[in-house]
């Protein structure tokens, strides 16, 4: 289970920002989502910042990290914040992952270290009927608040226990919100393409809202998902096309989702027709 926040709105953009910004943001019908990179040390040792977190492996790491808290919490642990990760970089990747091993290693590790180190806020913006006025709240997740990570260039240290201690703000995120199940082992198919990603994690959810809501079908127009899709593109007919190949994309490892493209009218936009579909995965119980 992941939070639904997660298949609502990328948290992350797909490519690298400009490194000069002070930090990347992006608004949606659900609010705006602003990073601000962390401080972590360069090659020599110095404190400098992280790089901004973009792409898939950001997208995938957040997931695994909330499974993992999630599991915790449901076993009763202690600490569930605290996670455990696996005595290597080599195994983390291609076993927690789910991802190939060899050189995408190094990559992974910056931008776990970027993810880690990052702070996500949360800004959300609407009408008090009782004051009369607009009402702006907002609220900071930091990932986490320390770790111990891997040496990619050395070999395992004996007794070295790689792990993550989440923040209270993240854990507030993981396990305060809505959830829906997840396939990391799917999700992580497609790391590499993060729009493709963002698609198969929400149609997941959109099944399981249909599912747990007993309706029997859902439709978004294009204008929607533009507006809640996190991209980089300008223009509708951009987006609309890169959005439509993400769909093919995802739908490879979809197969029984009923996923229909409609198209527009001068009246109507067209869009996307979700319909109920067998789920990637069955919830378990209590969730």
């Amino acid at each position: 289970m992941a939070p639904s926040l997660f298949a609502q709105f990328g948290l992350f953009p797909l490519t690298a920002p400009d490194e000069s910004a002070p930090m990347w943001t992006r608004e949606s019908p659900y609010g705006s989502v602003t990073i601000a990179r962390g401080v972590w040390a360069d090659e020599s040792g110095r404190p400098a910042l992280t790089r901004y977190p973009s792409g898939g492996i950001p997208r995938l790491f957040l997931v695994d990290l909330a499974t993992e808290v999630r599991s915790a919490a449901r076993q009763g642990k202690e600490h569930p914040e605290v996670v455990e990760l696996t005595d290597t970089l080599n195994r983390y990747t291609t076993q927690r992952l789910g991802l190939r091993s060899g050189s995408r290693n190094r990559a992974v590790l910056d931008q776990v270290i970027s993810t880690a180190r990052s702070t996500i806020t949360f800004v959300t913006k609407g009408y008090d009927p009782e004051k009369g006025r607009t009402r702006v709240s907002g609220r900071d997740a930091r990932v986490a608040d320390g770790f111990d990570l891997w040496l990619p260039e050395q070999d395992a240290l004996a007794g070295f226990e790689p792990t993550i201690m989440l923040s209270h703000g993240f854990m507030q995120l993981v396990l305060g919100g809505q959830n829906v199940p997840v396939r990391r082992d799917l999700l992580a198919q497609l790391a590499g393409k993060p729009m493709a990603f963002d698609v198969l994690l929400w149609l997941g959810s959109i099944t399981y809202w249909l599912h747990r809501s007993g309706k029997r079908e859902a439709f978004y127009d294009w204008p929607y998902l533009f507006a809640t899709f996190t991209h980089d593109y300008a223009r509708l007919d951009n987006f609309t096309a890169k959005w439509k190949a993400a769909l093919a994309e995802a739908m490879r490892y979809y197969p029984e989702g009923r996923v229909e493209v409609v198209r527009g009218t001068r009246a109507k936009p067209g869009g996307v027709k979700v319909s109920r579909s067998p789920l990637l995965i069955e919830p378990r119980r209590g969730d």
